[in-house]
């Protein structure tokens, strides 16, 4: 996890070469992921009803599909992956048999702009590619990007990230608005393990599984060094005791 290099690597590769499992049909998928969107509901609230599709598919190399959560017990707005777990290939760790990633805001990040009371006219294509961001529209764009690179390092081969991990993008890492920024991990667990059904025509992916999010949070680097040094755990409890827990807003006082 510390050697840069090893993440340079494993980006590179992109995703194992096989990603879906054919011994599940597709009506067993379909309920895997209806019974994801549930565990996610529990642990990040109710998801927004508009989601952020890639136009390149994320299991083909594009970016992931982007889920907004504005309704959690921690406030501001969760962006999470609903596609880690939707095949059977399913990343874990030491406590977690398949995770999500999630990373947050503090700001309110809607997911559809407010409907107008007036019908007026739309504006034109270049108009719409040339316009201003709104902060709230530039910090999801960003955590986007974030979440898409962390996604296919979590989901490379030989890889096993933890909570309480930590993560540095090189210095001379190929996107320069991610090079250099540093992470930690925590995880979100769901409540209970996903019940086994009583019947083989109810079956899912899930099924059995210890489930949770995986909660990527960016620090400044001399939190993260101290991380290393005194335990992530600490630092935490340091930012839970600051108010700067679960965000990655950099926009505060280190706490450290």
């Amino acid at each position: 996890m510390n050697d840069q290099r090893d993440l340079l690597d494993a980006l590179s590769e992109k995703l194992p070469e096989v990603l879906f499992n054919q011994d599940f049909t597709d009506a067993e998928r379909e309920r895997g992921n209806q019974r994801l969107e549930r565990l996610l509901d529990e642990i990040l609230g109710p998801a927004e009803p508009l989601v952020l599709h890639s136009i390149v598919p994320f299991c083909i190399g594009g970016a992931l599909d982007l889920y907004y959560y504005a309704n959690s017990r921690f406030g501001g707005t969760f962006f999470a992956s609903q596609e880690l777990t939707s095949p059977d290939f399913l990343p874990s760790n030491r406590s977690l048999d398949a995770f999500e990633l999630a990373i947050a805001t503090r700001l309110t990040v809607k997911s559809q702009p407010d409907e107008t009371p007036t019908k007026t006219k739309k504006p034109g294509f270049f108009k719409r590619l040339f316009s201003v961001k709104s902060p709230e529209e530039k910090k999801r764009d960003d955590l986007h990007r974030v979440l898409t690179n962390l996604a296919f390092y979590v989901c490379s081969d030989g890889v096993e990230v933890n909570g309480y991990d930590t993560l540095e993008f090189p210095q001379d890492f190929d996107d320069e608005q991610l090079a250099g920024r540093c992470f930690i991990f925590d995880e979100l667990p769901a409540a209970a393990p996903v019940p086994v059904p009583t019947s083989p025509d109810e079956r899912s992916p899930l099924d059995g599984k210890r489930f949770g999010v995986l909660l990527a949070i960016e620090v400044f680097r001399k939190e993260m060094n101290w991380a290393r040094e005194e335990g992530t755990e600490k630092l935490v409890e340091r930012l839970q005791a600051a108010g700067a827990y679960p965000f990655s807003d950099l926009d505060r006082e280190s706490v450290v």
